[in-house]
């Protein structure tokens, strides 16, 4: 049998019969793994005037997504680190080699993608052709039994590295399903929670205006008054709530539009006292503005809508005559106005306040009734005007929310 010379002879074949070059059995694998055949699906029926899709299969997400040259480092590292093993060991240690570089294809493709574990195939049989088999450092095999052995090596170290692969992307649609089953069963369960609250916040001022009416007829005067005004109430709360459902879908689907113009900032804080008079009488109430206090520039109907739910919600979520305070102004140095509703109430517990400003977040302690959505509307309408809500603690118990809005003064806004 010929030998052929190392990079320009013709390099002999590995099986008996014709020659043919050793590269052409790595080409074949090569081609046949690129192009195996796809299942062939019938074509949908179509009527005149159609147009005819195509829906190309679409390729796994982990084979199919590019390899970075960190995986085809690492396969070559790899291959290079028991190609220094090998060189130590007993020549007559070749075949125990070859299945180390084996072992190492499958265990690469349970790390890299397809296209370092075809590199790491190939340039395992190269590798072990040239420097382990006998005769050495030539691409030439003597023995028949190595030729055979040598001539499935690439395709097993293939197979099974594909098969390897395969069985990593299973187990990640699976982990995926997984967590999709999980995400949807969360859901169903905040769906369930939130269509039993609603229900109930519902049937609470529908059961208390029934109710009123009925007793409506043939009441005194003094009690006809005290029945219209339960019958306010719920009324308002009633609105409250389908206001707050409402905005609350707005402000996820990016239809609130701010409408920014200047806006004096005690009408904003009046405007917002007076919107909760029923919630917040019994409460001792101060507000303290500077006599300066210029205008801001926001929107007159989105920042009255949130600093009334941070009254609203320092009114019902501390006790009868607990006193609450607002503030307002420009910070000094800076380029925010603020307007700040400060109560003596319980405070919040430190497990709540990381998600204050988060959907259906309700503390223990809580009132009966409520979505939770007061906090998330009021970070929302503050945040689809370019500023942002804080808490903290006031300063002698209770809590202290502050909106702040960037401010410029109406010069410099003419100025720019």
């Amino acid at each position: 049998m010929g030998t052929g010379v190392k990079g320009l002879s013709p390099v002999p074949s590995v099986f008996s019969g014709p020659p043919a070059p050793t590269a052409r059995i790595f080409l074949f694998c090569l081609l046949r793994l690129r192009f195996q055949r796809q299942p062939v699906r019938p074509l949908p029926n179509l009527e005149p005037g159609d147009a005819l899709s195509i829906d190309r299969p679409k390729p796994d997400a982990l084979s199919a997504s590019p390899s970075g040259w960190g995986e085809y480092g690492l396969a070559v590292g790899v291959l290079g680190v028991l190609t220094g093993i090998g060189l130590a060991l007993p020549a007559s240690t070749y075949l125990s080699i070859g299945l180390l570089y084996l072992l190492a294809v499958i265990l690469l493709s349970l790390r890299v993608g397809r296209g370092p574990v075809v590199l790491a195939g190939l340039l395992s049989a190269v590798t072990w052709d040239y420097l382990f088999i006998p005769p050495h450092f030539r691409f030439a095999i003597s023995n028949p039994q190595d030729r055979l052995m040598f001539g499935t090596y690439f395709p097993v170290a293939l197979i099974a590295g594909q098969l390897a692969a395969r069985i990593r992307a299973q187990a990640a649609r699976d982990r995926r399903r997984t967590e999709a089953a999980k995400l949807l069963a969360e859901s169903e369960k905040l769906h369930r929670a939130l269509l039993d609250s609603v229900s109930h916040e519902l049937r609470t001022p529908l059961a208390v205006i029934t109710a009123a009416l009925e007793n409506l007829d043939g009441a005194a005067p003094a009690m006809q008054a005290g029945l219209v005004g339960e019958m306010r109430v719920a009324a308002r709360r009633l609105n409250r709530l389908v206001g707050n459902l409402l905005d609350q879908t707005r402000l996820e689907t990016g239809a609130l539009r701010p409408r920014l113009d200047w806006c004096d900032a005690r009408d904003l804080v009046n405007a917002a006292i007076d919107g909760n008079r029923d919630a917040l009488a019994g409460h001792p109430l101060t507000v303290e503005m500077p006599d300066d206090l210029p205008s801001v520039r926001a929107d007159f109907t989105l920042t009255e809508q949130a600093l009334g739910n941070l009254l609203l919600n320092a009114a019902v979520h501390t006790p009868p005559a607990t006193p609450i305070r607002v503030t307002a102004g420009v910070e000094g140095g800076s380029q925010r106005a603020f307007f700040s509703v400060a109560d003596h109430g319980p405070g919040l517990p430190p497990a709540i306040r990381g998600q204050l400003f988060k959907k259906f977040v309700r503390g223990e302690t809580a009132r009966a009734g409520g979505l939770g959505l007061g906090l998330a509307i009021v970070g929302g309408l503050v945040a689809a005007q370019g500023g942002e809500v804080g808490y903290n603690e006031n300063p002698g118990g209770g809590a202290r929310f502050t909106i702040y809005l960037p401010h410029v003064t109406p010069q410099a806004a003419e100025s720019e």
